[in-house]
């Protein structure tokens, strides 16, 4: 990550589902294209993830005349079913390397998402919060 004043942002979501099938739903590739979204008009059109400490991931998105947005990141820490973090990029004019920690709390059948996501650029929060809670909200329709 770049050094310099980080912002964090947080979102959380229960899920309905236990938490190993939560977990699953968000490494395995097949299954995050079913929820996975940046926005309306926006599809995933491919992920691939190597699911250990030093694993990378890349999810392609794409929309209609717009070119494709690449997300990319690397695996710090692997904890199944319970955490995961990973460095968060996406291939912009201007990346920035960011960090998320995914952490998966269980509540029986249900499954609390808590989603901490660290940055450095101010103007990235609101996108970031919204763009979470879309994510988070494709996530739970799948598992319902």
């Amino acid at each position: 990550m770049e050094s310099g004043p980080t912002e964090t942002i947080r979102v959380r979501k229960v899920v309905p589902a236990p938490k190993e099938r939560v977990f699953r739903a968000w490494t395995e590739p097949s299954q995050v294209k079913r929820w996975w979204t940046i926005g309306d008009g926006w599809k995933t059109a491919s992920v691939d993830v190597d699911l250990r400490v030093g694993g990378q991931f890349t999810v392609r998105n794409e929309q209609a005349g717009e070119d494709p947005l690449l997300i990319t990141g690397e695996f710090v820490v692997v904890q199944p079913p319970d955490k995961l973090v990973y460095t968060w990029r996406f291939q912009l004019p201007k990346p920035e390397d960011t960090l998320v920690t995914v952490e998966f709390h269980g509540l029986g059948d249900a499954t609390e998402v808590l989603v901490t996501h660290e940055h450095s650029s101010k103007e990235m929060g609101p996108s970031a919060v919204a763009g979470w809670n879309a994510a988070l909200e494709g996530l739970a329709s799948l598992l319902r």
